[in-house]
């Protein structure tokens, strides 16, 4: 067995932290579920790299360097990235068989925001209420913070050999990839009602028109920039109910709000509409100022839709193919 490497953190530009699928179960006492943006693009960095779909992975927003001092698979999903091995230039969604010594730079295109970097064994850290998610607000989590140059990270006790051999010829559906690429044009989030929306009297102005993600968009919210809901200046402040990721909460200023990873776990604004969980993850990919508007589904279709979804976070589809279809 070859003895796991561990990652240095050698440069970062930008905001990057250790993530999984989050944490479950405590929601009820206050606690965020947090852990991929996007669940998807995190859970196939796992399984190009032979890891569980859950185990820990790096979410990255802006640039990174890491050193990896033993040999590792690694594989960089999430929009389309640039990726470098040193000075050779690699395919995002491949795995990709890194020497001792080697470095991995990954630096963004403009297409996408949210890069999932995946080691096989994957990161491994003191987990908090049964996660390694980094809650930063909360200091829960792997380090409890973002990551900062010069933090080494442990990695599970995988052979690299044994995990190339299962994964090398491996790829994610072409449909996913396809998606990714194209995210430079406008979004459809396809969702359903919201337990407001029969309060909402101008409830079609969300549905008809273009938002812009805005600039204070965070892992909490992805604030939305367009005409506003004027209705909701009526209803102010509404009781708490328990909210979730998806939620389109809109407060009283009529901007809505998607709820992201790291969301409260109650709140009084109106919610609108629930975007459903796969469009949530590529609204995750989203850089300011790109658009989206909201597409109206009805629960059956939502249901099939998060059906399909748990089951592909469960066990991502992977095929085989010789020819490369990048271009």
């Amino acid at each position: 067995m070859t003895t796991a490497p561990r990652i240095r953190v050698v440069h970062v530009g930008g905001y990057a932290t250790v993530q999984d699928l989050g944490r479950r179960g405590y929601r009820a006492v206050g606690v965020p579920v947090s852990g991929a943006l996007d669940r998807l693009s995190a859970a196939y960095a796992n399984a190009l790299a032979g890891n569980r779909a859950g185990d820990a992975v790096l979410e990255v927003f802006g640039t990174i360097s890491l050193a990896l001092p033993g040999d590792a698979v690694v594989a960089v999903t999430g929009g389309q990235p640039r990726v470098f091995l040193d000075d050779v230039e690699v395919n995002p969604w491949t795995p990709v068989y890194c020497r001792q010594g080697s470095v991995l730079r990954v630096l963004p295109t403009g297409v996408g925001r949210a890069r999932y970097i995946a080691v096989s064994g994957g990161v491994v850290c003191e987990k908090v209420l049964e996660s390694a998610s980094t809650y930063a607000k909360a200091g829960m989590g792997c380090l409890g913070r973002p990551l900062r140059p010069g933090d080494v990270l442990e990695v599970g006790g995988a052979d690299p050999a044994e995990a190339w051999d299962r994964v090398a010829d491996l790829k994610p559906p072409k449909e996913l990839v396809s998606k990714h690429s194209r995210l430079g044009e406008s979004l459809a989030l396809r969702a359903t009602e919201g337990v407001h929306a029969h309060l909402l009297e101008d409830l079609e102005t969300l549905l008809r028109g273009y938002y812009v993600v805005a600039p204070e968009s965070d892992r909490m919210g992805y604030r939305l920039e367009g005409e506003p809901l004027r209705s909701a200046g009526k209803l102010g402040r509404l009781p708490s109910i328990p909210t979730d990721r998806g939620y389109v909460q809109v407060p009283p200023d009529g901007r809505p709000i998607v709820l992201m990873s790291d969301a409260q776990t109650t709140g009084g604004y109106a919610v609108a509409l629930h975007v459903i969980p796969p469009d949530v993850d590529l609204l995750a990919q989203l850089n300011p100022g790109q658009r989206v508007r909201f597409e109206l589904v009805s629960l059956s279709e939502a249901e099939n839709e998060v059906v399909k979804y748990l089951e592909e976070l469960e066990s991502p589809s992977l095929h085989r193919e010789e020819l490369e279809y990048w271009g």
